[in-house]
């Protein structure tokens, strides 16, 4: 099924956009070009992204990652290091 005829979006294109991280209308806007032009397009993929979000996150358990202890790092000399003063090489008019 198509979702956007203008720009030959279908649903399984949508349904991987949306597998891979879109979450959005406005996400799948700025990837497919979607609501460039006539943008009926546009309630149709909310209300299938209203339906399918929620059943997308039941089958894929999201798990945060093991948090370790960051160790401090302290930037390298050379970016710590004071910038030496230069003259203009421009003049602003008073």
């Amino acid at each position: 099924m198509y979702f956007c005829i203008c720009k030959s979006v279908s649903d399984t294109q949508i349904r991987q956009a949306v597998e891979q991280g879109a979450r959005t209308v406005g996400e799948l806007s700025a990837q497919f070009g979607l609501g460039d032009q006539c943008g009926r397009c546009l309630d149709s993929i909310g209300e299938w992204l209203n339906a399918y979000l929620p059943s997308l996150a039941s089958t894929h358990e999201v798990t945060a990652p093991p948090s370790a202890p960051l160790a401090a790092v302290s930037p390298p000399a050379s970016v710590t290091a004071a910038v030496p003063a230069r003259s203009a090489w421009f003049m602003i008019d008073p």
